[in-house]
């Protein structure tokens, strides 16, 4: 049956696609365990050590990794016969990892646990662009905008499910409890992983070396209006919501409640991100992927602006969670944009290389956000995520340049490439 057949005789209804229920119940269930361990090892490093500094080089340690190994994992993942190795790799590699901090925190030198805690990084890719690239090879081209709308909600179930589980378990438990719990949920995927359909990618010619794949990779991205313009938008956008670990909790503060509340505020902006996964999952929108993106943006800004301006606690709860709401178009449209802009030897890398770019801003934000409020105040964080917002749609829109019909099509096929599902 050609590739072509074979689309078309797929059924219409998303999650009676062959292969889809397995894919994101293997996704869900890592990216879950990944959120866990995230929060669950900064809980038991400050309850052993009461060091900020080594909580803070932990995580850090899980995130930098990735911008190194996002482009290169992401161009193997393409070319390669044996992608499921990575997916095991990373599904072994990371309770292995929580394994020796549970042992080695409070015992052994700080620099040793970060070094191994940055093994989780070198294979985390496959948690974002990974499980990403395997969706258009089982979706019809029709369901492609509802199957990211799903992919968004896996990543909001993880990002709403890992901090409250590990919060439970470390308040009634304890903090290592919590890192253990995140070891048994990195296992369990390990069961859907080993039955998600991982095509071998087919043949297009003479194959680059790898670095090659690498450079003509970042190229690609770089030459192409749609992508150059959504990489920008949105890596600039999500530059700015890395202010919000820290302007939650200051502003908590600031409106009379604990710094703890900052952490329901966060829960508060998943939750409002979830509900709005779950409907674009459902219903197909009629805006255009890059343009739908834009208006997420500057949803983003206005949601921010009312964070900023909110003068009681109530408030901005609402205002986190109108940002939540716009945040998800964001996420399935830039992924509905790299589908229809990327090659299929090309897929998964331009969605790693993306991601890795973005977790980049997204710790620059931490940082700057860092100082501004300690020198000004949350409400100066809240203007800095403001600020980001808008200065994405202008230089996503500069970066477009005079190309704005290409946002709706796919890219040409190579002549005597197989045709794209």
């Amino acid at each position: 049956m050609s590739a072509t057949t074979e689309a078309a005789a797929q059924p219409l209804s998303l999650w009676r696609t062959p292969g889809l229920t397995v894919l994101f119940a293997a996704s869900t269930t890592a990216r879950l365990a990944n959120e866990c361990a995230r929060l669950a090892v900064v809980l038991m490093a400050l309850d052993r050590t009461g060091s900020t500094a080594l909580s803070g080089a932990l995580v850090a340690a899980m995130t930098l990794p990735q911008l190194v190994s996002g482009p290169v994992l992401g161009a193997w993942l393409d070319r390669t016969a044996h992608r499921r190795t990575a997916f095991v790799a990373n599904q072994l590699l990371v309770p292995a990892v929580l394994v020796v901090l549970v042992l080695g925190v409070g015992h052994a030198p700080s620099w040793v646990l970060v070094a191994v805690t940055a093994l989780t990084g070198v294979t985390a890719p496959v948690l974002y662009g990974g499980f990403t690239g395997l969706i258009a090879p089982l979706v019809r081209p029709a369901l492609i905008p509802r199957a990211y709308g799903a992919e968004s909600a896996s990543y909001n179930v993880a990002g709403v499910g890992g901090p409250a589980l590990t919060g439970l378990v470390a308040g009634l438990v304890s903090p290592t409890a919590a890192v253990l719990v995140a070891v048994g949920l990195a296992l369990a995927a390990l069961v859907p992983v080993l039955r998600v359909p991982m095509p071998a990618p087919t043949p297009t010619g003479e194959a680059p070396r790898l670095l090659r794949a690498v450079g003509a990779g970042l190229r690609h991205m770089a030459v192409t209006p749609p992508l150059r313009s959504a990489t920008v938008a949105t890596t600039i956008s999500f530059g700015g919501l890395g202010a919000l670990p820290v302007v939650l909790p200051a502003l908590a503060e600031e409106l009379g409640a604990p710094a703890a509340t900052g952490g329901a505020l966060f829960s508060a902006f998943a939750v409002g991100a979830l509900l709005s996964s779950v409907a674009l999952a459902a219903r197909v929108p009629r805006t255009g992927p890059l343009r739908l993106a834009y208006l997420g943006v500057l949803g983003l800004g206005f949601a921010a602006a009312g964070l900023a301006l909110a003068p009681t606690l109530a408030v901005a709860f609402l205002a986190v969670v109108v940002a939540g709401v716009f945040e998800s178009p964001v996420v399935a449209s830039t992924l509905t944009v790299r589908d229809r802009n990327s090659p299929p030897e090309m897929r998964t890398q331009v969605v790693t290389t993306a991601a890795s770019i973005k977790l980049g801003a997204f710790a620059v934000g931490s940082a700057a956000a860092g100082s501004l409020v300690a020198a000004h105040g949350a409400p100066a964080g809240a203007w800095l995520v403001v600020g980001c917002q808008a200065a994405g749609i202008v230089l996503g829109v500069v970066a477009l340049g005079r190309h704005p019909r290409r946002t709706g099509r796919r890219v040409p096929q190579a002549e005597g490439a197989p045709a794209r599902r």
